[in-house]
Parts: C-alpha cells; structure tokens; sequence
C-alpha cells in the first residue's frame, strides 16, 4: 500500500496544480491512495495503481467542484469526458485533462472491456455531483437514491472489476444487484456521518451551490428534530444493520439454487471490502477528523 501511495502521490505533487503548500500537505495527509487500496485488497498489482489515480483526481475535481455553481461544475465535468473517452486531445496547459487523458489510455491498453464499463459509470457518477435535484431532496429514501449515483456506487464496483480483472456474465451482475444497493447504502451513510464537520465548515464558507449541504446527517436530524449528534447515533445503528444485512444476503446468495461461480464470490466478497474498508478510512482520515465536531445541536443554527 505504502510503495503505491508514494508513486502515486509523488506524481500528483509534481503535476496537480495545488495553490500552495498546504494544499500539499493536506492532500497528502487526506490519504486517497489509501482508502482506495483499502477498497480494493485484491487488485491485481499492475493495475492498483490505476483505480488510486482515479479515485484521487475524482477527489480534487469534488472539492473543485464545491465552489462551483451547477453550471459552471456541468461544464467544468462536461469539458473532460471527451478528453477521458479519448475522443479529444487533452489541453497540455490543463494538468487536468493531461492527467485523465494519460491514465484512461493507459485503463484501455491494460483491459479494454473492463476500462469502458468504468468509463461509463465514472460519467454516470460525474453527472450525479452537479444534479440540481440534490437541492430539493428532503427525506431519506429519495436521499438513498440519489447518493447511490453521487457516492459513485457504480463506479466503485466497476473499478473494483477493473483492478481485479474480474468478469460477471449479465445474469451474474442482475443476481447481485440487491447486495450492490445494501453496499451503496452502508458506504454513503458512512461518509456522511464522518464528513458531517467538513460539508458544514464548506456550507458556512461558501455560498456556491456546489457547497450546499446535501447529507443524511442533515435529513434525519431535521425529520426526528432531535439534533445533529443524535442523528449520528441513530444512523450509526442503521450503518450496522445494513453491515448485518450484506452478510445474510451473501450468504443466501451462495448457497442459491442458481448456483455460484467464484466470479460472484468474489464480487460479493469484494463489496464486503469496499464497506470496510471505507469506514477504516473515513474514521482516521485528516480530511474528516482534522475538524472539531460541531457542538450546537440546535438545529436551527446548520439549516
């Protein structure tokens, strides 16, 4: 983990555009190298080093993006998908495109078919964090929803096929889709619960619409009226049963009449890899814990 972490990271110091030294040392300290080995412990070790240079320039494009308005973020988004599917040279003045050009071409000559279908999921999931409907969301279900498509839930697995060169036939993939939107639950949950503190400080400090507080967090406290830290206990303990609940559905999706190919096996063990190792992360990364805890639980002072 460490070795591909420095390579990585060695590289995006170099040629990211950070605005000064803090940037760098906060970038590093986030650790996005990290949490995406922790996603995906039995990547293929000639292609580890893709799936963390993705997950890391999606990062820095996000935090980009929450000063942004909707528009303006649709086209910042809209700009670099031609120039990701290879259909446009990138801009050499733009370390952005240089970067996402070099890497996509790099996915394809590794495994064509697996790079295309993370391809398509990383659009669907880049169209999802400028949805001008997250600013209407107000209950919890629709919130799932929506966050299935924003937390990239998509794009996770796929890149986790990708890295793994792991292949599911139609019915494969259709058979395990339950298990999918169980997983999408339990790792957007927790994300929201550990960078509650950092969407609140970006909501106060900016008023771009990329910025706007668009969270479970929010969702549940408003609903109970109960307050911030309860609403955190409360989804903690759903975090936990939607855990439960992955290994009740993997556990009868192995022993199903329609039988169980070790592709499958894989896959399921592979979601149980992306929850973990997304709470390990989301619990002792210096984005999130670096800030004190909000301590007003009057909800009326973060609406």
């Amino acid at each position: 983990m460490q070795r591909v972490a420095a390579g990585v990271e060695g590289d995006f110091l170099m040629r990211w555009p950070f605005p000064d030294e803090r940037s760098k040392k906060k970038f590093l300290a986030a650790g996005f190298s990290r949490v995406t080995c922790l996603y995906f412990p039995l990547a293929l070790n000639d292609r580890i080093h893709f799936a963390c240079r993705l997950l890391t320039i999606l990062f820095l494009i996000d935090d980009l993006l929450e000063d942004m308005s909707f528009e303006d973020g649709e086209a910042y988004n809209n700009q670099l998908m031609p120039v990701m599917a290879g259909e446009v040279q990138p801009n050499p003045d733009r370390a952005v495109e240089v970067m996402m050009w070099e890497m996509w071409e790099g996915m394809r000559q590794c495994d064509r078919d697996l790079s295309d279908k993370t391809l398509a999921d990383t659009f669907i999931f880049m169209r999802a964090q400028t949805d001008r409907s997250r600013a209407a969301i107000r209950n919890l279900g629709q919130y799932l929803e929506y966050r299935e498509r924003d937390v990239g839930k998509a794009l996770l697995s796929a890149l986790m096929c990708f890295s793994m060169g792991l292949r599911l036939t139609p019915e494969e993939y259709t058979s395990v889709r339950s298990l999918e939107r169980n997983c999408a639950k339990q790792i957007s949950v927790v994300n929201d619960i550990c960078s509650w503190e950092k969407e609140l400080a970006q909501s106060k400090s900016s008023q771009a619409e990329g910025s706007a507080l668009c969270c479970a967090v929010r969702i549940v406290a408003e609903e109970t009226c109960l307050g911030i830290p309860a609403a955190k206990r409360i989804l903690w303990v759903m975090v936990r049963e939607w855990s439960n609940r992955h290994d009740k559905m993997a556990a009868l999706r192995e022993s199903s009449d329609q039988g169980c190919s070790n592709a499958v096996k894989m896959y399921v063990k592979g979601l149980e890899y992306q929850m973990s190792g997304n709470e390990e992360w989301s619990l002792s990364t210096m984005r999130y814990i670096d800030l004190k805890p909000d301590q007003d639980e009057r909800l009326d002072d973060v609406l």
